[in-house]
């Protein structure tokens, strides 16, 4: 059977939830079963876990700095406190059961708070150096400026590219890393674009939005997500 791959949906003004058709057809197309996880109580967080095989966390809000012993920065931005919660279980729990994921934008700042690090609130904000556009006025397939990833990291068996130029809708950013993650990819500027496990099977967090590459057809991209449910598939074998 396909492995079912929970997808966290953002919380609309007003009710209800959101999730672009980017997040799911990126995980159908590399063979996955996608699942829209909408805000469940704490209690059944456990029960979840269980029943999907992977998790991938999308874009969305800022994520409230008390998760990483701060207090609001003037510039951050929206924040939604019962997501947060949430997705930091829901992160913490699948790291516990060693399952497959994957964090885009913010689903990389959720891992890295899960894992006790910390956020740029806003980068441009907080940041001494000199720091390039990474909010792009362009289409999300426009790739507005490179990266490099280390050629000793899981993230360039899978891409297969060294340098390359990606999207990028952000103000926040990874500040410290902690163990198990490991920086493997970053922009000119020295922001942070990639993570990855030392300690686990298959978790990975991108800066930029591969969903949006794969697409269109982009085969690094298509590469990341075909890794991904390969090991979903094998984690659920695990469990027969």
């Amino acid at each position: 059977m396909k492995p079912i791959v929970g997808i966290t949906a953002e919380i609309k003004e007003g009710g209800g939830y959101f999730m672009p058709c980017i997040y799911p057809d990126a995980v159908t197309q590399a063979g996955g079963i996608p699942l829209l996880v909408p805000l469940i109580p704490g209690q059944d967080i456990d029960a979840l876990c269980e029943q999907i095989d992977a998790l991938f966390v999308t874009g969305g809000e800022d994520i409230d700095p008390a998760y990483y012993g701060q207090d609001p920065h003037v510039h951050l931005g929206k924040i939604a406190p019962r997501l947060d919660e949430m997705e930091h279980a829901l992160v913490q729990k699948m790291l516990e059961l060693d399952k497959p994921y994957i964090g885009v934008c913010r689903g990389l700042h959720m891992l890295n708070v899960a894992t006790g690090g910390s956020l740029y609130q806003s980068i441009h904000s907080q940041r001494e150096e000199e720091v390039m556009q990474h909010k792009q006025q362009a289409e999300r397939t426009h790739r507005s400026h490179p990266v490099k990833v280390d050629k000793e990291s899981r993230m360039f068996e899978m891409l297969q590219e060294e340098e390359f130029r990606v999207n990028s809708y952000h103000h926040q950013a990874c500040h410290e890393v902690k163990g198990p993650l490991k920086v493997v990819a970053r922009a000119k500027d020295g922001i942070i674009e990639g993570v990855e496990s030392t300690e686990h099977s298959f978790v990975f967090g991108f800066q930029w939005h591969p969903e949006e590459f794969a697409k269109v057809g982009d085969e690094p991209s298509k590469r990341v997500f075909k890794a991904y449910i390969d090991a979903a598939i094998k984690r659920k074998e695990q469990d027969k």
